[in-house]
């Protein structure tokens, strides 16, 4: 992916934060060594499939947490529906789909995912409902999530599948990303841990283990926004309060970093934090790198996600072709 500004400003502050992911890792050490890997999960790795000629026979359907997904009762169409592919869950989303009845009792093949280090992760897993519906949940864990979230996965029951976020180049010695896969090798995992690339974000990261490692296709995307309804007062975007430290309190100049783009497949307008928009640049890059096999569909029915190898479409439509 090309450098820009939004791109050198995301990775900045993802730097910033190594200090934080290594304090996670070390905590989370004793649970990795003695856990399970996310390659068992594989199927290229479990049944030396190419990923080049692979012909996938499940679709999956990623769960993201942008407003469309309750402004189009998009969690009550799956429910009530018949479909029979992956469910892929981001963390925020598990509470939601759960009480909605989106469960593994009625779609076994479910998934919810972290990569996220911070402390708004453990509030994703601090609900009762999670013990009532674990068994059947693999959960996919980055080794940076912050402790105490690892800690309630346990103790709701949740199957942890662990990965590395790909932090930097391990091919290199001086490599973080190398380092940690030394340090957790082990009897179990004699080879560490994959480290994966996320796109920045859950929402791109459960889109990539849906092809990467399931080996799914096609991809439904629902609540992938990557922005915000046009009309939306600055001050209500989700990282605004980020944005505006960064400019140390300058109001003035953080609508600087705001754009609007129009979305040519829903013909209307949505409005891009920088942050979202280094991760809509993010995930436009990674589509196009996919083996041809890959079909991403935008159910999402709203927000700014659209270009090269992204199919638009209702979500009603998208579970017609793939229920039973």
């Amino acid at each position: 992916m090309k450098t820009t500004e939004n791109f050198d400003w995301v990775q900045k502050g993802t730097q910033e934060m190594l200090d934080l992911w290594m304090y996670n890792f070390s905590r989370n050490l004793p649970d990795i060594l003695d856990g399970n890997n996310i390659n068992s999960l594989n199927i290229f790795k479990k049944d030396n499939i190419s990923t080049k000629t692979h012909m996938p026979k499940n679709s999956s359907i990623v769960i993201g947490g942008g407003p469309s997904v309750k402004e189009k009762n998009h969690l009550e169409k799956l429910a009530d529906s018949d479909y029979q592919g992956s469910i892929v869950c981001t963390d925020r989303m598990l509470v939601p789909c759960l009480e909605n009845g989106i469960t593994p009792k009625k779609f076994p093949n479910f998934h919810v995912l972290t990569m996220d280090p911070y402390e708004i992760t453990i509030k994703f897993y601090n609900h009762k409902i999670i013990e009532e519906y674990s068994n059947g949940i693999s959960a996919i864990m980055s080794t940076c999530t912050i402790h105490e979230t690892i800690e309630l996965c346990k103790n709701n029951g949740l199957e942890i599948y662990w990965f590395h976020p790909l932090i930097d180049d391990y091919r290199k010695m001086s490599s973080v990303n190398k380092l940690m896969n030394m340090m957790t090798k082990s009897d179990k995992n004699p080879k560490g841990f994959s480290a994966l690339q996320t796109g920045g974000n859950v929402g791109c990261f459960s889109w990539i283990f849906s092809w990467a490692v399931l080996g799914c296709s096609p991809i439904s995307l629902i609540g992938i926004n990557m922005g915000y309804p046009a009309n939306t007062p600055l001050e209500n975007t989700q990282h605004y309060d980020q944005i505006l430290n960064h400019f140390d309190g300058e109001k003035s100049k953080v609508g600087e970093r705001y754009r609007k783009v129009f979305n040519e497949d829903l013909k209307e307008y949505a409005l891009l934090d920088p942050v979202f928009d280094f991760y809509r640049e993010a995930f436009l890059d990674l589509i196009p790198r996919t083996p041809s096999w890959v079909k991403t569909i935008n159910a999402t029915e709203g927000g700014s996600l659209f270009g090269e190898r992204i199919t638009s479409m209702k979500f009603s439509d998208f579970l017609k072709s793939n229920s039973v």
